[in-house]
């Protein structure tokens, strides 16, 4: 009875094994093509947020040289004619003044523009990498649940080689050396 056991056992665990690792190589390729639509995705995001930032530096720093082409009052003053002294250090002094605290309106105009933009580029880079991201989860918990009844099926496909063995081992005839 054992030999019986053990060979349909066998056949059933053998029939197991197989199933699952036909659908451990399902899981495993449906896996692989997640993993690398993320990384694709992660690595067009990281691109545009490079080219975004790049571009809004061009930009501040094509104000502040924009702002720095504007005639001051010390400019003036020469155009006019006025050849004071004082007085034209004094209109330098209040150009200096004026293109610092320009300078500074335009970082911070730009440090709250870039911040906005950041604010808004992370929630849609989220956004559209979260579903792929709790796919990609899904399918790791499905390839490790497979595993893990891989493993015990072969184990049981084991035994029962095991049992059919010394099931057969029972049906062998004795032979002894008497007539």
């Amino acid at each position: 009875m054992g030999f019986l056991s053990g060979a349909y056992g066998k056949i059933m665990a053998g029939k197991l094994v197989r199933q699952l690792q036909y659908q451990m190589t399902s899981v495993q390729s449906r896996l692989n093509r997640v993993t690398k639509q993320v990384g694709e995705m992660e690595k067009q995001f990281s691109a545009a947020e490079r080219n975004m930032r790049s571009m809004m530096q061009m930009q501040m720093q094509n104000s502040v040289f924009g702002m720095m082409g504007v005639p001051g009052y010390s400019a003036a003053l020469q155009a006019q004619g006025v050849s004071d002294v004082s007085q034209l250090q004094a209109a330098q002094m209040q150009d200096y003044q004026k293109y610092i605290q320009n300078q500074q309106y335009i970082q911070q105009y730009f440090a709250f523009a870039q911040s906005q933009w950041q604010d808004m580029f992370d929630m849609k880079k989220e956004a559209m990498l979260l579903p792929l991201k709790d796919l990609e989860e899904d399918l790791q918990v499905e390839k490790d649940n497979l595993e893990s009844r891989l493993k015990m099926a072969e184990q049981q496909y084991e035994a029962k080689k095991k049992e059919e063995d010394a099931g057969a081992k029972s049906f062998a005839p004795e032979y002894t050396s008497q007539g």
